[in-house]
């Protein structure tokens, strides 16, 4: 490990995708990084540790904090990453094992994430949380009800957990990135992707670079007064 006064990053849903690319970025930039996944890490890095885990299930999240803390001693930055995206499906066609896990990822991993790292950095009285939402919020597209409903909570519970944050010093934003090419959006196919594509303000797609950079500016410590905002990238809501 780097020594201690390295600042101690927690990113959810690091195995591939965003959270893959931001661990690696910010390991690069001299960061201790713990990460987690459903699968087995992809990153060897000294500075990083992973855990295997279901985000969803409340006492493997609070166990897994628990052992960030005793590995690095406090927690600065929280990117609450991990998300489930499934095909698009069109409300009536929305079979209920498909909600009602694209719920308890989102939404409940989201709140277990943040739940559990905040009863740390309330004891550090300092912190950065950032969470991730959706371009889909503001696109209002067909066949992503449930996606975008998940997607929605997170923004609101961001902004009332700001507020609750704010008098010991953690601020609480928003990213939502527009379209950067995981796994998951290839297998939505070029037709969903140029569509999607053609309802963005900047069409194009993402780099890990640029999210990266939103999330280095929310964690920055001259960015203290800045929380319970979103920041759309691509996109004009």
């Amino acid at each position: 490990m780097v020594n201690d006064n390295s600042p101690a990053m927690v990113i959810t849903g690091t195995s591939r995708g965003i959270g893959n690319g931001m661990a690696h970025f910010f390991l690069g930039k001299g960061f201790r990084v713990a990460g987690c996944s459903r699968a087995e890490s992809t990153i060897t890095h000294e500075n990083y540790i992973h855990a295997r885990l279901n985000v969803g299930a409340e006492e493997q999240v609070r166990t897994w904090v628990r052992s960030i803390k005793n590995d690095f001693g406090r927690i600065d930055i929280l990117v609450c990453n991990a998300g489930y995206a499934p095909a698009n499906l069109l409300m009536a066609m929305t079979p209920g094992d498909v909600l009602e896990d694209l719920f308890r990822t989102n939404i409940a991993g989201s709140y277990y994430v943040c739940r559990e790292v905040s009863k740390v950095m309330v004891l550090q009285k300092s912190g950065r949380i950032i969470t991730t939402s959706s371009m889909a919020v503001g696109l209002h597209e067909e066949g992503t009800s449930a996606y975008a409903a998940s997607k929605s909570a997170i923004v609101e519970m961001t902004k009332i957990m700001a507020k609750e944050l704010a008098p010991l010093g953690i601020t609480c934003n928003v990213i939502a990135p527009s379209m950067y090419m995981t796994d998951a959006v290839q297998k939505l196919g070029d037709k969903v992707i140029d569509r999607a594509l053609d309802k963005l303000t900047i069409k194009r797609k993402l780099t890990i670079e640029e999210i990266c950079n939103v999330v280095t500016f929310f964690a920055d410590p001259v960015s203290s007064c800045i929380t319970g905002q979103v920041i759309y990238m691509g996109l004009v809501c």
